[in-house]
């Protein structure tokens, strides 16, 4: 008889364990959704000018038109908190092309944009999701009423107490077949100002790959989603070009000749969701 009666007991305890396997999958991807995680990294250059200790930056990338519900207050008042010298936005903030009126993707992200340029000087790089969504002219003209500079393989100077670095910025490769390349872009850079500090803005995430010798000190950058699916301990499982388990999907990497502060973006586009 207690044979007879396992199977059942055995079918009761699946039943619960796949209940709350569901349970987990449906907080994760609420949590994953809805929760804004801050990284916060310190890093050390022998390099940087001394009035440029304790030189805060917040990074903002992949947005994908997410957290923008009353105007994204959450996430600016995040973003406060942190007291940044300055904002930079290393791109894919609006989607692909949809069937909605030209441009409403970018006024859309004004009141959120006009929000964030008041609590600091705000810098901004393209990703491939602003060249696929039609509206790049209409985002440039927008970012130049707010007073939000869009570096477009340029380059300012950041200054503090008589002491500068260079803040550069790379056009996303979905930008035109004509621009200048990043290494070459680099090197002038490197030429322009050999004595300096240079950090440099852009949104993909394979730099390590392509261009590991580049003259620079530091590159912020985004795209890779944190691996869309992430698991403790695995990291990232897939890749945006759904390539399984991506070498690098988050964190600081510092294997070239630069340091490189991955971030996991904002938002997902992916018919895969965030997980």
């Amino acid at each position: 008889m207690k044979t007879a009666k396992s199977p059942k007991k055995s079918k009761h305890r699946g039943l619960v364990a796949a209940v709350v396997l569901l349970a987990l999958i449906a907080l994760g991807l609420a949590d994953s959704r809805f929760r804004i995680a801050v990284t916060e990294y310190e890093l050390y250059y022998d390099n940087l000018p001394a009035s440029f200790d304790g030189y805060r930056i917040v990074q903002l990338s992949d947005l994908h038109m997410a957290l923008l519900d009353e105007g994204g207050e959450k996430l600016i008042k995040i973003v406060e908190e942190r007291r940044p010298d300055i904002i930079v936005l290393t791109g894919d903030f609006l989607n692909m092309r949809s069937t909605q009126t030209e441009g409403t993707q970018t006024e859309a992200l004004r009141p959120f944009l006009t929000k964030l340029r008041a609590v600091a000087p705000c810098y901004f790089v393209s990703g491939n999701h602003e060249w696929a969504s039609g509206e790049i002219a209409q985002l440039g003209t927008m970012l130049d009423e707010l007073d939000i500079v869009y570096l477009q393989n340029e380059d300012v100077l950041l200054e503090k107490a008589d002491e500068s670095i260079v803040l550069a910025g790379v056009e996303d490769p979905n930008g035109p077949a004509d621009m200048i390349k990043p290494d070459e872009f680099a090197e002038n850079l490197a030429q322009l100002y050999p004595e300096k500090f240079i950090l440099l803005l852009a949104h993909r995430n394979d730099w390590l790959e392509k261009y590991p010798n580049l003259p620079v000190d530091l590159i912020l950058c985004g795209h890779a989603h944190g691996g869309i699916i992430r698991l403790p301990v695995v990291g990232g499982v897939f890749g945006t070009n759904m390539d399984l388990f991506p070498k690098y999907d988050a964190g600081i990497y510092s294997e070239g000749k630069y340091d490189m502060v991955l971030s996991r973006g904002l938002g997902g586009y992916m018919s895969v969701p965030r997980f």
